[in-house]
């Protein structure tokens, strides 16, 4: 008996979850005949979520960590072992380091995603890149000064940033879990 009553309710949970999608098409079909009304935001399915989320991490997520890439390899021949002096860095940094790193922050602030769960994501990556930005800006005044008390606020700001992306990366696996999304984080 107490399986039967259980698998009762179970075809009355999967019915009262079909009325509501069925409601709820109906109600969307509505609201697609009728004008767009620009202070709504129109409802996702869980598929189209679910590909725009996939779309940030492939599409946008990707131009700016190529941007990246390329201003720290630009910045690895010239610092590390790979330093040799202070102008040599500086000439990279100035000319090289900075102007590509200002596309990976411009990237971050152009993104426009339509997922409500994906904007608090964004607002965190265009912080990270900020961050960044301000820590190259900062090395470049402190090579420029010759002060090692902006270096150390560099290197500060350097250790807030991989803190805002690890933050990032967290927040990406559990919206990415929440989707039965992969996400691997590079």
């Amino acid at each position: 008996m107490k399986k039967l009553s259980l698998i009762i309710l179970a075809i009355l949970f999967v019915l009262v979850g079909c009325s509501e999608e069925s409601s709820s098409d109906k109600q969307s079909n509505t609201e697609q005949a009728k004008p767009a009304d620009s202070s709504k935001e129109s409802e996702l399915s869980f598929e189209e979520k679910q590909q725009e989320i996939v779309n940030f991490i492939n599409e946008d997520m990707n131009e700016i960590a190529t941007y990246e890439t390329k201003a720290n390899e630009a910045l690895a021949t010239v610092s590390g072992e790979n330093f040799k002096n202070d102008e040599e860095l500086l000439t990279v940094l100035t000319n090289e380091v900075i102007p590509e790193y200002e596309k990976a922050v411009e990237k971050a602030k152009s993104l426009d995603v339509k997922v409500e769960e994906l904007k608090p994501i964004v607002a965190q990556i265009e912080e990270a890149t900020g961050i960044y930005h301000e820590a190259l800006l900062l090395e470049k005044e402190a090579l420029e000064k010759s002060d090692k008390a902006l270096i150390e606020q560099s290197n500060a700001k350097g250790d807030e940033y991989v803190q805002a992306i690890a933050a990032y990366h967290e927040e990406m696996k559990k919206l990415t879990s929440e989707y039965d999304i992969d996400y691997k984080q590079d």
